[in-house]
C-alpha cells in the first residue's frame, strides 16, 4: 500500500471515530452529562504528549466539518486539560502555544459537544455549575493560541472543585 493510500485509510478512520462518537452523543443526549472524545481514541499515533496540539487542531477541524455536514446545532469545543495550581494563576500566562504546551496535565485533548450558549465559558453555564464549582475566572484567549488561528474563541477557565477543594484550569477551543 503506497503512502497516498494509508493516509487515506487513516483520515477515513478519523472520520468514522469521531462522526459515531458525535452521533452517538447527539442521540444519547451524552453532551449534558459532558461526554468527551480524547484525541488518543481517534488515533493512538496521537497518544504521545508532544503530538497533543496538532492531533487536538486535527480533531477539532474534522468535528467542525462532520458537524456542520450533519447540520448539528451543537458547539464543538477542543478542551486541554492544565495542571492544577495553587494559587491559581488565572491564565495570564497562556499567550502562545509553548506556554500551553508547558502547562499541559497528563491527559490528551479531547472533543466535547455544547449546545449552543450553554458553554463552559459562558455565564449560563457558570451559574449552573454553583455548588458544584466556586471561584470561576474566565479569560479569553488569542485566536491564533495554538500558532494558527481556528474556531470562534479560545478561553482559559479555572474553578475549585467545591466538594474536592481542588483546582481545575483547562484550555478551550470554540467553534
Amino acid at each position: 500500500m503506497d503512502g497516498a493510500s494509508q493516509n487515506s485509510d487513516v483520515g477515513e478512520r478519523h472520520l468514522q471515530i469521531v462522526q459515531a462518537w458525535m452521533l452517538a452523543n447527539v442521540q444519547n443526549r451524552g453532551y449534558e452529562r459532558y461526554d468527551d472524545l480524547h484525541v488518543d481514541r481517534i488515533d493512538p499515533d496521537w497518544k504521545p504528549r508532544e503530538k497533543w496540539i496538532d492531533a487536538g487542531i486535527e480533531a477539532f477541524r474534522l468535528a467542525v466539518h462532520l458537524r456542520d455536514r450533519n447540520q448539528l446545532s451543537f458547539t464543538v469545543a477542543l478542551a486541554y486539560s492544565l495542571v492544577s495550581l495553587r494559587p491559581p494563576r488565572s491564565g495570564t500566562d497562556i499567550r502562545t502555544r509553548e506556554e500551553l504546551e508547558s502547562q499541559l496535565d497528563w491527559s490528551p485533548p479531547s472533543l466535547y459537544l455544547f449546545s449552543p450558549g450553554e458553554e463552559p465559558g459562558t455565564p449560563p453555564s457558570i451559574q449552573k455549575a454553583r455548588g458544584i464549582a466556586d471561584s470561576v475566572v474566565v479569560r479569553d484567549l488569542p485566536s491564533d493560541l495554538l500558532g494558527i488561528a481556528i474556531g470562534k474563541r479560545s478561553y482559559y477557565i479555572e474553578f475549585r472543585q467545591v466538594e474536592f477543594d481542588e483546582w481545575s484550569r483547562s484550555v478551550f477551543v470554540e467553534g
